[in-house]
């Protein structure tokens, strides 16, 4: 494997870095880019492209757009410059691709009459980047989504083991997910970019006890908040493709205790937050 990432790096011929990833850079018409995780995205218009992720597509019907509100001319050839902000907007039906982990990551809602209702998450977000030094690029965004019931939902929070999930099904489960996050990506040369990400979520009520879809309020509440922080490397191959590695570190709030012993000698049991560190691993292949 290390021998033919060699020969895939070493094989192609670069002008100038790829550019950075997950900005508010919009593609000129006819670009497209698609991950095995990270989305097929394509640009239909100099300032507007749609994007969905292949994999979950057929069973979470999805689909995002992207509108370049800001978008400075680029020569041919050359990497995006100056300020350039885009406002995104998508929707999602979650509730076939969650009916279909009822046994898996619901198990108790496999055996009860309790049932994931159809729901739609409207998404809206706004990304602004900016460059920095030579090639380098900072990005700030914020976005947010809604749960919009389309009936009777017995849908409550996974209080999962893993942050990422509880990020990807925040919206469906507690009715919201916001995000505050900001990411700068570095060149070196032209071949390699280093990403650093950090994100900050808010999510909705986690904790209350529903019975029959009746609400009855908080019996042990859970932190809303989600921190993540990722750092990652991109290796250009190919014409215009890279592979990105990386890790990702999260901290939130899943219900842990702990026993700890106070000034006076007694034990008493406390929350705390749990964290997560995940490695990451994608190929992304691009056209112009």
């Amino acid at each position: 494997m290390r021998a033919l990432l060699l020969v895939l790096v070493a094989t192609t011929a670069l002008a100038t870095p790829r550019p950075a990833r997950d900005t508010a850079d919009v593609g000129n018409r006819g670009s497209y880019s698609v991950g095995i995780f990270n989305p097929l995205r394509i640009a239909f218009h100099n300032r507007f492209e749609l994007q969905a992720n292949p994999l979950l597509f057929f069973v979470a019907p999805h689909l995002d757009a992207r509108f370049a509100i800001l978008k400075p001319p680029v020569a041919e050839g050359q990497l995006p410059m100056g300020v350039r902000l885009t406002a995104e907007a998508g929707l999602l039906m979650p509730t076939f691709g969650m009916r279909l982990m009822k046994g898996f990551f619901f198990p108790t809602w496999a055996t009860s009459p309790n049932d994931i209702g159809f729901m739609l998450i409207p998404r809206v977000g706004l990304l602004a980047s900016g460059d920095f030094f030579t090639n380098d690029v900072l990005t700030v965004r914020i976005d947010g989504a809604l749960r919009i019931p389309l009936g009777p939902n017995n849908a409550t929070p996974m209080n999962s083991f893993l942050a990422p999930l509880e990020i990807l099904f925040a919206a469906p489960l507690t009715g919201f997910c916001g995000r505050l996050g900001g990411a700068y990506d570095h060149a070196f040369g032209d071949r390699l970019r280093l990403r650093g990400e950090v994100n900050l979520y808010v999510t909705g009520q986690q904790g209350n006890l529903e019975v029959e879809g009746q609400n009855l309020g908080p019996v042990a509440a859970i932190s809303p908040f989600i921190f993540t922080a990722h750092l990652g490397l991109d290796i250009a191959v190919f014409q215009y493709s890279r592979i990105t590695v990386g890790a990702l570190f999260a901290n939130y709030d899943q219900g842990a205790t702990q026993v700890t012993t106070r000034a006076d000698g007694f034990s008493e049991r406390t929350r705390v937050r749990s964290n997560n560190i995940l490695p990451t691993l994608d190929f992304i292949w691009a056209g112009f």
